[in-house]
């Protein structure tokens, strides 16, 4: 059973709007992940639908209308919001919806928020950088692995955050609450 906090519809402009997954639909939203995401780069279906029992972790349906466009799963802490996994469905992509989840997510919780992506390299990491610096996001230099979802080696990724680069306290806060919670 999930808190009734949880269970809250979130609107944005009366089109986009964040759906709670809840069990029933877990499979479904899960599939996307899988197709978004390296298993590298996410927990195993078990895990991850454990995740759905911590008050913490808010996995969301991103819907426009009646219409399912992708999903963002995110992490609530009282110091910041840690956007774990943000998804648009590859045939919805470049239609703004990625756009009109950021900025839910920025009206929704008054506080920093971090989130990780892939050094730019290839073009489509070079792209995805530069979509979040279109919303405010600040590449922070701190060097930073991943921990492993599955044990083994990390990923190097760097650290983004809105509205500003974060410091090297709050940084170690990440750290210390990620690790705690995300990566545990």
């Amino acid at each position: 059973m999930f808190p009734i906090a949880y269970l809250q519809v979130h609107r944005l402009n009366n089109m986009t709007s964040f759906i709670p997954v809840t069990e029933e639909i877990f499979d479904k939203v899960y599939d996307k992940m899988k197709a978004a995401f390296p298993l590298e780069e996410r927990r195993n279906s078990f895990d991850e639908k454990n995740c759905l029992n911590d008050n913490k972790f808010k996995l969301f349906e991103i819907f426009d209308g009646e219409k399912e466009v992708g999903f963002i799963a995110l992490w609530v802490f009282s110091e910041f919001i840690f956007i774990e996994h943000l998804a648009i469905d590859s045939d919805k992509r470049n239609g703004g919806y990625g756009s009109k989840a950021l900025k839910l997510v920025k009206e929704k919780y008054n506080r920093t928020i971090i989130l990780e992506a892939e050094a730019p390299e290839t073009e489509q990491q070079i792209k995805r950088i530069r979509f979040y610096d279109r919303h405010g996001f600040k590449v922070n230099d701190f060097p930073y692995m991943q921990p492993s979802y599955h044990g083994g080696e990390g990923v190097p990724l760097k650290i983004l955050s809105f509205p500003r680069l974060i410091s090297q306290e709050e940084f170690d806060n990440f750290i210390t609450l990620t690790r705690k919670h995300v990566y545990k």
